[in-house]
């Protein structure tokens, strides 16, 4: 019902789910990840225990193929399963069960596995890991080019619904908030790996703009201004909060002209991010006296 792809960047580390399907919220039962350990796909009639428990296992010294052999030991319909267990060191398993609906199968690439299951043809898991192993990039960007692939190969025979990414650190940073990459899902949509695309795009914008305000309230607004000034200026209809960080960074390293004409741009379209903006310099969270300077007039 599902086809999905599990990989690691081999320069990074960091390790990667990737599915989509006809059935609705898909990102809520196949993907499952823990930074340092592991992910784990489990799909067809799945049973998240694979998931679940196999991350436990991993986090207790198992290999990947050791989680598959014992969580299968108790699965009292193995046959129904389709998983793949991929562990920090790079280790590899999967596993089609007899009773998966065709197409079903997986492959195994490098770095990488495809598994699906009720699909047009092989062809949908041997395009995700041929695309996966020539493409280039960020693991996220890479593992939803694999689903691309698998779409244009045919995909799952009911159509499309659901899909979700999931990216995790190797090595964890002490501070576990730290250490997912990506964890998004569209749970219910027309095109959902292409809205993904969009997502994937714009959390990270998200977190270099988040980065920068960040730093610059930290104490060096100019390093942080340099940064934001070759991002593209964010458009206040669809990205207000990033324009009022923006000018706020702006303004604190000095080019308070730029935050104020970033500023008047907002209050047009979203007068309520300049009332943030002001409860900013209330709440001493930056300058109060800069924040009066730049910012426009607002009725309250």
């Amino acid at each position: 019902m599902t086809y999905s792809i599990v990989a690691r960047d081999t320069t990074t580390g960091e390790m990667g789910v990737a599915t989509q399907s006809q059935a609705f919220a898909v990102g809520s039962s196949v993907p499952f990840a823990l930074p340092g350990q592991g992910v784990i796909a489990s799909q067809s009639m799945a049973e998240p225990m694979y998931g679940q428990i196999g991350l436990d296992l991993m986090r207790g010294g198992f290999t990947a193929q050791e989680v598959l052999t014992a969580l299968r030991s108790v699965d009292p319909h193995p046959e129904r399963r389709q998983v793949a267990v991929l562990h920090v060191s790079g280790d590899l398993a999967v596993y089609t069960g007899d009773s998966c609906v065709t197409e079903a199968g997986h492959q195994v690439g490098e770095g990488c596995v495809a598994l699906a299951n009720m699909v047009t043809s092989p062809e949908v898991w041997e395009s995700m890991v041929a695309t996966f192993e020539t493409s280039q990039g960020a693991l996220a960007h890479r593992l939803l080019l694999a689903l691309h692939a698998g779409e244009d190969s045919g995909g799952d025979v009911r159509g499309r619904r659901s899909a979700a990414v999931f990216v995790v650190r190797a090595t964890p940073t002490g501070r576990p908030w730290h250490d997912t990459v990506v964890d998004l899902r569209v749970d219910d949509s027309e095109d959902p790996v292409g809205e993904l695309d969009a997502l994937v795009v714009r959390l990270a914008r998200y977190q270099d703009v988040v980065r920068s305000f960040q730093q610059a309230i930290g104490g060096d607004p100019v390093t942080a201004d340099r940064v934001l000034e070759e991002l593209r200026v964010p458009d206040p209809y669809t990205e207000p909060d990033h324009v009022l960080w923006r000018a706020v960074v702006a303004g604190l390293a000095g080019r308070e002209d730029a935050a104020r004409a970033l500023l008047v741009d907002l209050a047009a379209v979203a007068p309520q991010f300049v009332e943030i903006g002001r409860r900013f310099g209330v709440a001493g969270l930056v300058d109060a006296e800069l924040m009066a300077r730049i910012l426009p007039g607002t009725e309250r």
